[in-house]
């Protein structure tokens, strides 16, 4: 679903309009209505879109264009897709976490062994 390019490449407003044919006019209301989408503003003040946003972008446009949700529809269901993203993240990281400190822990008894 996204467009393919380096992750850390930056895009301005015009070009990311061009990339998922949509008027930069409805970017910018976008960016009003949807929490999850806040491109960063370079040293002008101008709007660059990373990778991630541009995602973000092209599942706006889908639910809108192609699933025909209502701004608000979309509204809650990028949250709560956003939502369980992140609780699947935190369970991952829980995991990666706990895997470290018992590394830490066997590490730890090995050196007080000698």
């Amino acid at each position: 679903m996204g467009i393919n390019s380096p992750e850390n490449a930056l895009y301005r407003v015009g070009e990311v309009s061009h990339l998922v044919d949509v008027d930069p006019y409805v970017l910018r209301y976008w960016e009003k209505m949807f929490p999850q989408l806040k491109p960063k503003k370079d040293e002008t003040g101008q709007r660059v879109y990373t990778q991630s946003d541009i995602n973000i972008v092209l599942r706006i446009k889908n639910l809108l264009y192609e699933e025909r949700y209502t701004i608000a529809g979309a509204k809650k269901k990028l949250s709560e897709e956003t939502e369980e993203k992140e609780k699947k993240y935190d369970e991952q990281l829980l995991v990666t976490l706990r895997d470290i400190r018992q590394l830490l822990l066997e590490a730890s008894a090995i050196l007080k062994k000698e």
